[in-house]
């Protein structure tokens, strides 16, 4: 009897030891799957909220970009209205502060980057305003596009980020998904004889479980095809490279991009890749990649033209970063996104050539000459060279104006620099200072007969009468030569000897040249 009270203590015992563990291992599940009901969804949508900011920032980014450059090619005429840019700059400010989320310290260095950039833009704008010249407007360009640059590279370095951050928690959220229905699951089936109703509320709070899975996988899943669209519009693909293997692998779009549709067409190893940058280019990209990977550089970051399928060089821009490293902290993996930038190359170059070309004859103008002759006087230093200095100045241009209007002098200066760069060497440099003022540079001359050998073909050049419009005109030019060593060493010396020695020429009865040591010299 006393076995039998002691067994079925220990029977009632075990039964309630069981059933307490099991309603105590059953809260504990409910509290969990609470917390990943509660926690996982909201992660989801702060995480695809930074990613879809982060985007959209990169778009109306290259959206203002596009507006501003409009405007100043157009210089002022034309482009974009000023209150779309506005609402542009406004909408960007807000989407860089929605993609870094809780970052304030990230988020005010890229406003602060945001509002230099657009300081230097409007500088440019004010300039354009009030009429400057193109010229004025290369320091703001040059801080601008720097600006511009670093800009650019963060929004994308967030974006990539963003989306890793995605795609961690996905990961995550299927092993906790995974770990705690297999323990569900288990717990069901040994707690269904002692508590059928703690077992339907379990199943009922799986399947709500799943079925949030689901729509937070479908939200995942729109998130990625939303960005593979946004890539898409802004010319960017992916690529991923295996640094112990030199694997390299590029996605449709880096196909697309550049012409190689077909996957075995596309380069597959980093010196598949590399045989493709231009060889001016491929130093530098090569450099930069390999600083990144052995931790001198945060990031890799490279503009470079690349050889297309179609045989043409393509200009893009290269970001990456690494994202997996060996034990001893040295990357093995990097990932990244080539983007076009061939549009705004163009753009650069144009708004370059406008800055140092005269707008009339398309010669270069009097900033570009002082560039080249600073650093042509700096080659023949080193070098123990000489060279010339020919300032040409038209006889007879005003008479021109005077009795056939502007048009027609318009016309006569374009055939004068026409005429001029055909009778000149390759090397030499010929530039328009203004009016009816030119001025040759002679390089690596032998002696000071070479100077006056061209002069002389200058001046034959200019000889041939000129058509304009059924008139025939007949002009000439006086011209003024310095020398270097001989007759000054430096730029502004010897452009102001020159242009003495022009005023000689014209004194002894123009249409011929003058050296600026020998008045006396004359070809004529």
């Amino acid at each position: 009897m006393m076995i039998h009270k002691k067994l079925s203590f220990s029977i009632r015992s075990s039964l309630i030891f069981v059933c307490v563990s099991v309603i105590t291992i059953g809260s504990a599940v409910f509290y969990s799957m609470h917390r990943l009901n509660s926690t996982v969804p909201r992660e989801y949508t702060e995480s695809i909220s930074r990613a879809n900011a982060g985007i959209d920032a990169q778009a109306v980014l290259l959206r203002l970009h596009k507006s501003i450059a409009e405007f100043v090619l157009s210089e002022g005429k034309s482009g974009s209205d000023p209150a779309q840019m506005q609402s542009l700059e406004k909408r960007l400010r807000s989407d860089i502060l929605a993609a870094l989320g809780k970052d304030s310290a990230q988020g005010a260095e890229m406003i602060r980057l945001l509002d230099d950039w657009l300081e230097s833009k409007m500088r440019m704008i004010a300039l354009i305003r009030q009429g400057r010249r193109l010229e004025e407007m290369r320091p703001s360009f040059g801080t601008g596009s720097e600006t511009y640059n670093r800009l650019e590279t963060r929004l994308g370095l967030i974006a990539a980020e963003n989306q890793r951050s995605m795609e961690k928690l996905a990961r995550e959220a299927e092993d906790k998904y995974a770990d705690t229905m297999r323990f569900v699951w288990w717990l069901w089936s040994v707690t269904v004889a002692f508590n059928v109703l703690a077992g339907v509320m379990i199943v009922r709070k799986a399947r709500k479980m799943i079925e949030r899975d689901r729509r937070t996988s479908k939200r995942l899943f729109e998130s990625e095809e939303r960005l593979k669209l946004a890539l898409s519009g802004a010319d960017e693909g992916t690529w991923d490279l295996d640094i112990p293997s030199g694997r390299l692998n590029f996605d449709s779009q880096w196909g697309k991009l550049l012409g190689y549709t077909e996957e075995n067409a596309r380069p597959h190893s980093f010196e598949e890749w590399a045989r493709l940058i231009h060889p001016n280019d491929r130093k530098r990209v090569l450099r930069a990649m390999h600083n990144h990977v052995e931790g001198k550089a945060p990031e890799y970051s490279a503009e470079y033209r690349i050889l297309s399928r179609s045989g043409n060089m393509i200009w893009v821009l290269g970001l990456g970063r690494a994202v997996s490293f060996d034990r001893e902290g040295k990357a093995v993996r990097v990932v990244g996104v080539t983007r076009d930038i061939t549009h705004k190359k163009e753009s650069e170059e144009r708004i370059w050539h406008l800055a140092h070309h005269d707008t009339l004859t398309g010669l270069p103008n009097r900033a570009l000459f002082h560039d080249r002759l600073k650093h042509l006087i700096a080659i023949a230093k080193r070098r123990n060279q000489m060279l010339a200095l020919l300032f040409l100045d038209l006889d007879g241009f005003k008479e021109v104006n005077d009795h056939h209007g502007h048009d027609a002098g318009d016309e006569l200066l374009r055939e004068v620099a026409s005429r001029l760069v055909k009778n000149i060497r390759s090397g030499d440099f010929v530039s328009r200072m203004g009016g009816d003022e030119f001025v040759f540079i002679l390089r690596d001359i032998r002696q000071r007969e070479d100077a006056a050998a061209a002069a002389r073909k200058i001046i034959d050049a200019l000889a041939e009468p000129v058509k304009l419009d059924g008139l025939t005109c007949s002009i000439s030019g006086s011209i003024g030569i310095a020398v270097f060593p001989d007759d000054g060493d430096e730029l502004e010396p010897l452009v102001k000897l020159s242009d003495l020695a022009m005023y000689s020429a014209k004194q002894a009865g123009r249409n011929n040249f003058k050296f600026y040591a020998e008045e006396g010299f004359s070809g004529r």
